[in-house]
């Protein structure tokens, strides 16, 4: 436990990363349009966490396993959306106009 204590201590931009994609990730967790990327950008901080935790032996392992659970459990409810946006083909938009909305025909002379 004194090592991982010892590597967040030496490396302060590691730290600053963390707590930049945290506090970005709890932000985007607030609100509900945007609460499904905040998981996303929560889950892989949580990941790096609690490897840290139980390599290290770190005592915080049972909540962050629990905040990991939590975080893969709101991605599974959001699944249909999630496979629409990066999985399925987007559907192609019509362009042409129908031709009941056209109603003036031009003469060129």
């Amino acid at each position: 436990m004194q090592l991982a204590w010892h590597f967040f201590g030496y490396s302060d931009t590691y730290n600053l990363f963390i707590a930049f994609g945290e506090i970005t990730a709890a932000l985007l967790l607030v609100i509900p349009k945007t609460a499904t990327l905040g998981n996303i950008i929560y889950l892989p901080i949580t990941v790096n966490i609690t490897i840290l935790d139980f390599c290290f032996e770190i005592p915080a392992r049972s909540v962050t396993t629990l905040l990991t659970c939590m975080s893969i459990a709101l991605l599974f409810f959001e699944y249909k959306k999630l496979k629409r946006v990066f999985f399925d083909s987007p559907v192609a938009a019509e362009t042409s106009l129908p031709t009941n909305l056209i109603k003036k025909k031009v003469n060129v002379q």
